[in-house]
């Protein structure tokens, strides 16, 4: 008796028993390798290898594939322990500014040079204490807050291309070159402080999967250490 596809239906059967006992015994071969010379398999380029050839080349294949994936792993891991120096490096730099002016100056020079920001906006939702000026202060008004609630409603902090307006109210004449950002919450949507606005000449520098955690947490020092010197201004 013959299957459709042209093979006795008692070889079928065979070869179903051989492969399932061969499944069930991986280690066949261990116990008779004499088979072992005598097995072909087809080989991508037309040839024939030996069975042992062809799981040698895909065990290298595989270690090759698993050396990459740890050389990723190690790298992130350095990067993110870097990252993690240089993060607080910063924040002691910011709590040692004597006042808010050498505050917003330690501020953008660390992220400039350490973490080569092309451009840095500060811009907080307060008119300025007495004796300071400068763009930061963009004075209480409610519009300017309205303005800015997508980046106080979000989960994380905004990246990708912003307009052109709101590039030249954030960077000034700087905004031309612009062609990525992150926008930092200062403060909640209960008490929003301000932003602080991250630009870069690269379009992929800030895409939407950049950085959240590390920019999440550069919001909330930046935060906590600007109130501590608003409230000493103001008191």
């Amino acid at each position: 008796m013959k299957t459709g596809v042209g093979k006795p239906l008692g070889e079928e059967l065979d070869e179903k028993l051989v492969a399932d006992y061969l499944r069930h015994h991986a280690d066949f071969f261990e116990r008779h390798q004499e088979l072992l010379a005598e097995l072909r398999m087809p080989h991508d380029t037309g040839g024939a290898v030996s069975l042992i050839e062809r799981q040698v080349k895909v065990l290298r294949e595989q270690r090759q594939q698993l050396k990459n994936k740890l050389g990723v792993l190690i790298h992130n891991a350095q990067y993110n322990e870097e990252l993690s120096q240089r993060l607080h490096k910063l924040t002691l730099a910011l709590l040692e500014s004597p006042d808010l002016g050498q505050l917003f100056l330690t501020l953008k020079s660390h992220l400039l040079e350490r973490f080569n920001a092309d451009a840095v906006s500060i811009r907080l939702f307060c008119s300025p204490p007495l004796g300071h000026e400068g763009v930061e202060f963009m004075g209480a008004d409610e519009l300017h807050v309205r303005r800015f609630e997508k980046v106080f409603s979000a989960a994380e902090p905004l990246r990708g291309q912003l307009s052109q307006e709101l590039l030249e109210e954030l960077f000034d004449i700087e905004s031309m070159d612009i062609a990525s950002a992150a926008l930092i919450p200062l403060g909640d949507r209960v008490q929003p402080l301000g932003v602080l606005s991250l630009g870069s000449y690269d379009p992929e520098r800030f895409h939407h999967k950049a950085g959240a955690l590390f920019l999440r947490s550069l919001g909330e020092i930046a935060t906590g250490v600007m109130r501590i010197h608003l409230s000493h201004e103001i008191y």
